[in-house]
């Protein structure tokens, strides 16, 4: 993985993701906090509801009970009993009486609306501030609420609007429906049923939500979900586990929780009430308020915070592409470039752009790279001058070795009185003298096989009738430079040793051959050859590695010194890939060949 990407990574991983929950977290734990506060205060909002809810039920059956105990209100279920069974209902003048009692009792409470009055043979009486069909025994005894109504035993029912389909379904209106007992035998009586229009639940509710647009709801409903009052009116007679599926649970204690009701978030809250002695029957009160209204300026303070934390998410991760990744791309070019320094181009170079330090720092790569460059430059001119130096100390310790062993047959001819030969070789001397004194390092194939066959020359009148030479070099080939003084200690070589202890003729070979880009150069004798053990010992050194003359021993004999002369100045003028490889066996003479490149220029 490249810098670039670790970078990145790390970006997301240290800063974006880390930023990224902090905030969540905050926003969530905000809400959960928001909710827990506010589920409180709504819980003991709920509460002081409640209390009043159970005044409004406790008064309402106080008031039933104090005159269902009176003599007045008893004595209308006596007259109706009395009444015979042939006839329908009491007289005329009954059931004014009546009328008048029950307008001068039970319906002086302002919340009645209607009373009721059965006996037990199904005789019904009915009295209201308005006219209106009351509820005939029958439908009253097939309810699905009679049958509570005996188990109660004389203790109110508490019946919600439309909670049973035989009574009404007004709007707040609520039925209490109860058994009559005799005050002094406790004998059933009868039932009554009163019809009660509870106007004070809108100001019970009302009273608690100071909300200027009226954003809380509150829901009565019974332990079915059936909603009995909607303080905002629309919501009545409807289920509201149906408006909240799977989010309300009417079995579980008091709670709040956050949820969607009609398309809009929420916070909800349940609240029992606790009047089940009243007559009221697992009723609740569920709150239901705005989360914009809960949270307020909250909410807007954490989404501004969330706004303005993802903006600077955003400019984060642009300053980490256009800046980060600036710098990290220039570290990558410069990475590229110190590679292709490596490899030996010293032509690289970074651009320079802006007026940062980064500019600075590819500015100082690059006179870095000209500083290496110069550096490298003038180790190789004093490599060079130093090649040139060995070359010439070579070369220095070929001519008098040479020209040793050339004094040395003139003078054995001149003890020999041999002046014709004396003055022949002299002669060819002094050819090879001018040859070898010019100031250039490099001439032509041809002169150095004229050099060579002066030399030749010489060597037989030292050793007349001992050897014998042959030279094959094409034509095209002889304006090809080459290091003066090449051939001729190889010759010297075969003639000196490989001939001496021989009782045949030798026979020395010089062939001039083209291989396409190269010379090679053959020198071949029939002479004793060289050993395993000697021929293993040869070796010559390259110009990156210590000169000849630095690791020679001051002991060692001269014996092949020309020829490993000769492979060092090859290997140092041309190159690596050109120099002397000598194949040998014993007994059966020796074969040397020199590898030159084709050059026509004139060297050094």
């Amino acid at each position: 993985m490249n810098l670039n990407k670790k970078v990145f990574i790390g970006f997301l991983l240290f800063i974006i993701i880390p930023l990224f929950v902090l905030g969540s977290a905050v926003y969530t734990v905000s809400q959960q906090l928001i909710e827990k506060k506010y589920g409180d205060l709504t819980e003991v909002t709920l509460q002081a509801i409640s209390r009043n809810i159970y005044y409004m039920f406790k008064e309402a059956n106080y008031f039933s009970d104090f005159w269902m105990v009176k003599d007045g209100i008893q004595g209308i279920y006596r007259t109706m009993d009395e009444v015979k069974p042939n006839e329908d209902a009491p007289s005329s003048y009954d059931l004014n009486t009546f009328d008048t009692l029950l307008r001068g009792s039970i319906l002086t409470y302002s919340p009645i609306q209607s009373v009721v009055i059965y006996n037990n043979v199904g005789k019904f009486f009915s009295a209201g501030r308005t006219s209106g069909s009351a509820l005939p025994w029958k439908a009253l005894n097939n309810s699905t609420a009679f049958e509570q109504i005996k188990v109660l035993n004389g203790s109110p029912l508490w019946i919600g609007p439309s909670e049973h389909k035989e009574f009404g379904s007004g709007r707040g209106e609520f039925y209490q429906a109860r058994m009559v007992k005799d005050f002094w035998t406790m004998d059933n009586l009868g039932y009554m049923l009163l019809k009660f229009k509870f106007n004070e639940l809108d100001q019970i509710f009302k009273s608690f939500n100071t909300n200027e647009e009226n954003d809380k709801r509150y829901l009565l409903v019974n332990k079915s979900g059936l909603i009995l009052y909607d303080n905002k009116q629309h919501l009545e007679g409807a289920n509201v586990l149906q408006l909240l599926p799977g989010k309300l649970d009417l079995g579980q204690d008091n709670h709040s929780f956050q949820a969607y009701f009609q398309n809009e978030k929420s916070l909800v809250s349940l609240y029992h009430l606790q009047i089940n002695q009243m007559g009221v029957q697992d009723w609740s009160v569920v709150s239901i308020t705005s989360w914009k209204s809960v949270a307020g300026e909250i909410e807007t303070i954490m989404k501004l915070v969330a706004g303005i934390t993802f903006v600077c998410l955003f400019f984060a991760l642009v300053y980490n592409l256009v800046f980060v990744r600036r710098i990290i791309q220039l570290i990558l070019r410069m990475l590229s470039s110190m590679k292709k320094v490596e490899r030996g181009d010293l032509t690289t170079r970074m651009e320079e752009s802006g007026k940062d330090e980064t500019t600075a720092l590819a500015r100082g790569f690059n006179s870095l790279v000209v500083r290496v460059e110069d550096l490298l430059d003038e180790v190789k001119r004093q490599q060079d001058r130093k090649n040139k130096a060995e070359l010439m100390l070579l070369q220095a310790q070929i001519k008098p070795h040479f020209l040793f062993n050339t004094l040395e047959s003139i003078n054995v001819l001149a003890i020999q009185n041999q002046g014709k030969k004396v003055s022949q070789m002299v002669y060819r001397l002094g050819n090879l003298l001018r040859i070898g004194m010019e100031s250039r390092e490099e001439i032509t194939l041809k002169q150095e096989l004229e050099h060579l066959k002066s030399y030749l020359e010489i060597q037989e009148f030292r050793f007349e009738d001992q050897f014998q030479y042959e030279i094959d070099a094409p034509p095209e080939l002889l304006d090809f430079y080459i290091l003066k003084l090449t051939l001729q200690p190889l010759v010297e070589n075969a003639i000196q040793h490989g001939f001496e202890p021989i009782a045949y003729k030798g026979l020395i070979t010089i062939k001039i051959v083209d291989e396409d880009e190269r010379i090679a150069l053959y020198v071949s004798d029939n002479g004793i050859g060289i050993s395993a053990e000697k021929l293993a010992k040869f070796h010559y050194k390259t110009e990156l590695e210590t000169p000849f003359h630095e690791i020679m021993d001051a002991n060692e004999e001269r014996r092949g010194l020309g020829v490993s002369n000769v492979a060092d100045r090859i290997r140092i003028q041309y190159g690596e890939i050109y120099g002397m490889f000598i194949c040998s066996q014993e007994g059966h003479g020796t074969t040397m060949k020199i590898v030159i490149p084709k050059n026509k220029g004139e060297g050094l």
